[in-house]
């Protein structure tokens, strides 16, 4: 048997390796409550990274709006890939789709970051604001704070 043909029958009995499945996606649930009013609407931006945290929209991995009710709001995003997130939310009391803020830029509308994440002098870290979306999901319960 030449070498070629030893190599071809090698390949034809061999089992082929299957390729890693992708890692199951879970749901994000997302609880916000707090809210001084049901003017407006709620805006959400989701990170999957340091990137743009919170103050660069355009750079989250979602961007989704949703509406008050009760004083609560809520929000499931189906699919999401196992991995790190962290979540920006704006009371945009007056839907121009941005949060308003002060000439040296204290907001002037509602704002809530997931793990109820504190800045200091400025935004929340990301790192502080970081959660874990696994294939069993996660629950961000994220109270809106007014400055």
């Amino acid at each position: 048997m030449t070498l070629a043909a030893l190599f071809a029958a090698v390949l034809l009995t061999s089992p082929v390796a299957a390729a890693d499945p992708e890692p199951a996606a879970g749901t994000l649930t997302i609880r916000m409550s707090g809210f001084q009013s049901a003017d407006g609407q709620v805006l959400l931006t989701v990170y999957r990274g340091a990137a743009g945290f919170p103050g660069e929209p355009e750079r989250a991995w979602k961007k989704l709006r949703t509406n008050i009710s009760g004083g609560v709001a809520s929000i499931d995003i189906q699919s999401v890939p196992p991995g790190d997130y962290a979540i920006a939310v704006v009371h945009d009391e007056n839907s121009n789709n941005t949060l308003d803020t002060s000439w040296i830029g204290i907001p002037k509308e509602g704002i809530g970051m997931s793990n109820n994440a504190k800045g200091r002098m400025g935004p929340p870290k990301y790192r502080d604001a970081k959660f874990t979306v696994t294939a069993a999901g996660a629950v961000q319960a994220i109270k809106m704070v007014y400055l």
